[in-house]
């Protein structure tokens, strides 16, 4: 993903797709370039903000900067009233820690990207390198707060092997290995409206909208929040 010129791949395809096609989650399957855009549009529909003239840090020369895939988020964030960090904090472009929660933070190899790799790996909490070039994380961000910071939502905490058996049976495994990180015990799956966080210690449903929870409540499960409930 460029981060020059006048627009982004995800900003185009923002604009492009048409209105009242939801196409099922198979942007997330297979992790590309375009997938960060195709997933926001699907998920909280068309924007309702025009294009940024400019975002910080764009137009700098080779080398410096902010790398191009952190430049996409930003521009892309920009077209939403409705923030699309919300669980963690999207920082504003200009340092390499870019996303950064109440117990953790995530940086991109600022000596990497310096040298002239452009999309950099990520690197938790200044310790841990996650083995995720930025474009892919940004991605994997952009789910994981639709997940974990939803209207619409089921939580769990500690299911019973039958309950994540009952709920993994009306989701469909995300294939992209990205979804398996950082503990491939837990895992992402998704559907047309809903996504979920799934694995021994958790089951944490997303929906697009109210009525997409029904597919559960048939389980009869003792929630530890529904979003219904409230």
């Amino acid at each position: 993903m460029s981060g020059r010129g006048g627009g982004s791949a995800a900003e185009a395809l923002v604009v492009a797709a048409p209105e009242g096609i939801m196409v099922a989650v198979y942007e997330l399957d297979v992790v590309a370039p375009d997938s960060l855009g195709r997933f926001v549009y699907r998920w909280y529909g068309p924007p309702d903000r025009p294009p940024a003239v400019a975002v910080q840090g764009e137009g700098e020369g080779e080398g410096v900067g902010v790398p191009g895939a952190l430049l996409e988020w930003h521009r892309l964030a920009a077209r939403y009233t409705f923030p699309l960090s919300r669980d963690h904090v999207m920082l504003p472009p200009g340092g390499a820690r870019f996303w950064q929660g109440a117990d953790d933070w995530y940086s991109y190899d600022a000596d990497a990207f310096r040298d002239g790799v452009a999309d950099p790996e990520v690197i938790e909490s200044d310790e841990r390198r996650t083995g995720l070039g930025l474009s892919r994380f940004l991605v994997y961000a952009a789910v994981y707060e639709a997940t974990y910071a939803p209207v619409h939502g089921l939580v769990l905490m500690q299911p019973g092997a039958g309950a994540l058996r009952a709920v993994k049976v009306r989701l469909r495994e995300l294939d992209d290995g990205l979804w398996q990180w950082p503990d491939p015990a837990t895992r992402y799956y998704g559907d047309d409206d809903l996504l979920g966080h799934l694995g021994p210690d958790r089951i944490v449903i997303a929906a697009r909208h109210r009525d997409a929870l029904g597919r559960f409540d048939g389980l009869a499960l003792p929630w530890d929040w529904d979003s219904r409930s409230l």
